[in-house]
Formats: C-alpha cells, structure tokens, sequence
C-alpha cells in the first residue's frame, strides 16, 4: 500500500515517461511489500509526480547540472525488511533512471530515495484508520504473515498518552 512521491525539475521527463513511470513504480512497490497486484492493492497504491520550476530544484545552491530525482516512498510497518527496502529502493532509482533517459555522467548522485515506515495505526483513508493487520487482511495476505505482524506489534504497543484538559 504504498503512497510515492517523485520530485523533480521541469522537463527532466516527458509525458511518455511520466506515464511509464506512474505504471512502473506502484507496481515495484507492492511487490516489494509483498502485496499481490490486484484491484484493491492498486485502489491504494498512490504515485504523484511533482515537477517542479527548474530554479526550485538545486545543488548546493546551484542549478542542477543533470537531471535529479528524489523518491518518497511511504509504506505501513510490518510490510517490509531491510532487505526488501533495499531492492526496492534499487528497482525504483533504476525506473526513474531508465524513464529520465539520459543515464549517469559520474557527475554525482542522481536519485535520492526515501522509504519511510508508517506506524501501524496512524495511516487513515478517507477518515478510516487503517493498522497493519487490517491492511494484510484487506489485501488478502497469508495468514501466517498476519500472525507474524500481530506478535510483532504486540511487542511493540504503541504509546499513548491521554490529553488531559485542564479546567
């Protein structure tokens, strides 16, 4: 169930790229968070492309000397290991490379590539909160795979601490 995010500075892809890309990245990262590609996991499977001025986008100050990228990727805990945030992390950066079309000069990083992990619990969808065990049974995932999340979070409650209005 991933929400991706795709930074960049204007003209760095055209509009067949732009489509390909969408097509691929979402798709990349279901895989990689072990989700079966199937209508309701591509119900939430979110890319938006934010192309940017080329002036909003800079190195050190400077304008960019190629094209740069930077890749948020937001997914729910208990759906990847280090691992799987690796792979993906790789398949994204080669899709943006491949789609961007001009490959790397040497010159200095092209793609940054984020991967942050929703807590279970703190992720909603037009206003219905979903945890992680919710989501592996919303998408159909194994049962024992669900049971591996439940443990996990058992050892890992959340910490709540009441608001108390004092009056």
């Amino acid at each position: 169930m991933p929400l991706i995010d795709v930074i960049y500075a204007q003209g760095s892809l055209n509009t067949d790229a732009q489509q390909k890309l969408t097509n691929n990245l979402w798709a990349t990262a279901l895989r990689w968070e072990g989700i079966e590609l199937s209508e309701a996991a591509a119900s939430v499977a979110w890319v938006y492309l934010d192309e940017r001025p080329k002036h909003h986008v800079t190195v050190a100050g400077h304008p960019a000397s190629q094209n740069i990228y930077r890749i948020n990727v937001r997914v729910m805990v208990g759906f990847m290991d280090q691992e799987r945030i690796n792979r993906l992390s790789a398949e994204l950066t080669e899709a943006i490379l491949e789609a961007d079309g001009t490959g790397t000069d040497g010159s200095g990083p092209r793609v940054f590539c984020i991967v942050e992990e929703i807590p279970s619990g703190t992720w909603s969808i037009d206003g219905k909160t979903w945890t992680t065990v919710f989501t592996a049974r919303t998408l159909g995932l194994d049962s024992s795979r669900i049971e591996a999340m439940e443990q996990a979070l058992a050892t890992r409650p959340r910490i709540d601490v009441p608001h108390v209005v004092q009056e």
